[in-house]
């Protein structure tokens, strides 16, 4: 399997492949059924855009469930043999038969392409399955459509209603739809030490990018994905009220329970299962230290060792 970075689209060495297409923020279960359809037809690479050259979806700003990295690592999961970034400001302005024989036929060559009922594609988002249909009978590749999938309620599953759940606290909802729980993957940093110096609970300190949807704050029970081992964890995401005052930017604070050792400059996977309470000030630290051992204690109380399989 091709472990390449999200890069320009580059000519795949001459082999006709199929192109799973879409934006796949977050790879959710509707991104999952287009990938397991463009697996089954073989030489899978899913076709997206790096976040950064994407601010806006449809002329509205968009905050990423995750970042370019997770996005990769999680659609090789799925069975894509490669991840292909095009760069969107250079493709923006093309119309949707441009855009299909120059990027899918002449620098792709594509045989199959895989997409979901809802993907536009050209400029203004102008075109959609349909369209995709027709340019594929025009320039010579095959088509497949995959239908919207739906949650219990026959709502269609989508990234913008995960963001939702994710900005409300509703984790377990989320991972759901996700397909798997939701992951935090980023190099630890180092923190102010109160955690392990004053409040005796260590923490994993990892930031969010600028562009990033960020799960509601508060307190997660959660896992950390380390030398193979699934740890159980507490996780806040906030911005730290009782030592900063509030002002700060949000970042996540994950304590390994249990386990001790050095995490600064390591990639640390840390997946979110349950929510706790949310972010809240405290009168003073050792009122916060009583607190985090409660939340240690109702953490291993209702989810005692079983991680997520998904993580990255």
């Amino acid at each position: 399997m091709e472990q390449q970075a999200l890069q320009p689209a580059i000519h795949p060495a001459g082999r006709r492949i199929t192109a799973a297409l879409g934006l796949f923020d977050g790879v959710h279960l509707g991104h999952r059924s287009v990938i397991a359809e463009a697996v089954s037809c073989g030489a899978c690479h899913a076709v997206t855009f790096a976040a950064e050259t994407m601010p806006q979806k449809q002329g509205h700003p968009v905050r990423y469930i995750y970042h370019d990295e997770l996005k990769r690592r999680l659609l090789l999961q799925c069975g894509a043999e490669a991840v292909l970034a095009l760069p969107f400001g250079e493709i923006a302005e093309m119309d949707g038969a441009q855009y299909c024989r120059e990027i899918l036929c002449e620098q792709l060559h594509v045989s199959t392409v895989v997409a979901g009922a809802d993907y536009r594609f050209g400029h203004g988002a102008a075109c959609g399955a349909d369209d995709l249909i027709r340019f594929g009978k025009q320039f010579g590749f095959d088509v497949r459509i995959v239908p919207q999938v739906c949650d219990a309620n026959a709502v269609p599953v989508s990234s913008s209603h995960i963001r939702t759940l994710l900005e409300s606290g509703q984790i377990e909802n989320a991972n759901f739809l996700l397909g798997t729980d939701y992951q935090i993957l980023a190099p630890v940093v180092t923190g102010n030490h109160i955690g392990s110096t004053v409040l005796s609970v260590p923490t994993a300190n990892q930031t969010f990018e600028p562009w990033q949807c960020i799960p509601r704050n508060g307190v997660y029970a959660s896992f950390a994905a380390y030398n193979g081992e699934m740890i159980p964890s507490i996780t806040n995401i906030g911005v730290r009220p009782t030592v900063t005052g509030g002002n700060a930017e949000p970042i996540a604070e994950t304590h390994l329970i249990g386990w001790s050792g050095e995490l600064v400059g390591k990639l640390l996977p840390v997946t979110l299962c349950g929510f706790l309470r949310p972010e809240q000030p405290f009168v003073s630290l050792a009122a916060l230290s009583v607190q985090l051992q409660a939340d240690i204690r109702t953490r291993m109380r209702l989810l005692p060792s079983k991680g997520s399989s998904g993580t990255a």
